[in-house]
């Protein structure tokens, strides 16, 4: 639904700033809410502080797409933090988007991700990673499984937030890659295509019922209908504060969750599997900074200094959410324990891919009800609260992203 200026103005907690008397602040979207929110807004805080243009942040939560694509310019912000990478390639958004030139100049995968596909400069600037690619557990116990097609957990053993359709999502994007690289690679671009070739190959229907059998396992119907109202938060819990679940598989920023509700140095993880002795898929993940035409070059300067790299001496709002857990970043290594390796796994480990869900737009486009969280959401239900057999379900729901992209249902 369309907002006005003033409502995006005051959506959210607006940070006042120190300017220039009458001068407008400069609009910053974002998706985080809670305590993510809160430790940007320390961020922009110290930016504010520095007697530069005040700011004001707007939390635009999954609305963040419509907000970007809306026909009242007026309403789109200056700045955008953007956490589904396909957005700056959407023919309604990248028009939007004042490109980057110059700066500093980040890895050359993660470069190559906000370039667009003809070439030219890049769209934004990575301000937040993500290891999408873990499994957490309580220290006291270890449930790695040997390999992918081995992990039949026993019902009640794995914690799910199904109720957050990018949850199932990175379940099916690990579980492909492992199991079918090459196939993993040809997706985005099928899907940019509207092919339904690649989505219709043996591979995705193999993976989906591997990833079927798994939710088949780990759930009884009762316990399946509860991960449905799960959120990913909720599920962090269930295993690290309720202990009704031994493994819940998480991004890094699990880790904050688990600290502020269950304590300090009680989690562990390992990797997702891999199949058949295959190395384990590592699935990345982040959030994008992008300045808006509208916002000139007051824009183009937040983003720069948002995204500037700090050095291994330099103490802001932002390093200490980076030494606090929660916050990758290609330039600076955490200093928990815990992550260290996630990071350095993200900036340079042969194999790694991008979320796949989070590069799509068009029919296959993420977002809770539409697209292919729709799809995995109804698999999940099929087979973990429902009693479909896993084959079948994972054949039903491959049909249903083939119908999706040749006939356009699921828009």
């Amino acid at each position: 639904m369309p907002i006005s200026r003033r409502a995006f103005l005051l959506g959210v907690p607006a940070l006042a700033a120190t300017a220039c008397a009458g001068q407008p602040p400069l609009r910053v979207a974002v998706v985080w809410s809670g305590a993510e929110l809160q430790r940007f807004l320390r961020v922009v805080d110290a930016y504010a502080a520095g007697s530069r243009r005040p700011v004001s942040v707007y939390s635009a939560g999954d609305n963040i797409s419509a907000l970007l694509r809306g026909p009242a310019e007026n309403v789109i912000p200056d700045v955008a933090v953007i956490p589904r990478l396909g957005l700056l390639f959407d023919p309604l958004v990248s028009p939007r988007i004042q490109p980057r030139v110059g700066g500093h100049v980040q890895d050359a995968f993660w470069r190559g991700l906000v370039t667009p596909y003809e070439g030219g400069p890049e769209l934004g600037t990575w301000f937040k990673l993500a290891n999408k690619s873990l499994v957490w557990h309580r220290k006291d116990e270890r449930h790695a499984p040997a390999n992918l097609t081995s992990w039949m957990p026993r019902p009640g053993t794995v914690a799910i937030g199904a109720a957050d359709g990018w949850v199932l999502s990175d379940w099916f994007e690990n579980v492909l890659l492992a199991y079918a690289p090459e196939v993993y690679d040809g997706l985005f671009a099928a899907a940019t295509r509207g092919d339904p070739e690649w989505w219709g190959r043996n591979e995705v229907a193999e993976a989906l019922t591997v990833l079927a059998l798994i939710w088949r396992e780990a759930f009884t119907p009762d316990q399946g209908r509860r991960a449905l109202t799960l959120q990913f938060h909720d599920s962090i819990l269930d295993v690290f504060r309720y202990r009704g679940a031994d493994v819940v598989a998480a991004p890094d920023f699990a880790l904050p969750v688990i600290e502020r509700y269950a304590g300090k140095d009680v989690a562990r993880h390992f990797s997702f599997p891999g199949h058949a002795g295959g190395p384990p898929p590592l699935v990345a993940g982040g959030d994008v900074a992008v300045a808006m035409r509208g916002g000139g070059q007051d824009a183009l300067d937040f983003v720069e200094w948002l995204t500037r790299p700090r050095g291994s001496d330099e103490h802001d709002a932002l390093t200490d959410w980076v030494d606090e857990g929660g916050f990758l970043t290609l330039d600076r290594e955490p200093s928990h324990p815990l992550l260290r390796e996630p990071a350095l796994a993200l900036r340079g480990r042969e194999g790694r891919r991008y979320d796949l869900s989070d590069r799509l737009i068009g029919r296959l486009e993420g977002g809770d009800g539409r697209g292919l969280w729709r799809v995995l959401t109804e698999l999940f239900g099929d087979v973990a609260a429902g009693t479909a057999a896993p084959a079948g379900a994972a054949q039903a729901a491959r049909e249903k992203i083939v119908t999706s992209l040749t006939k356009g249902i699921g828009r």
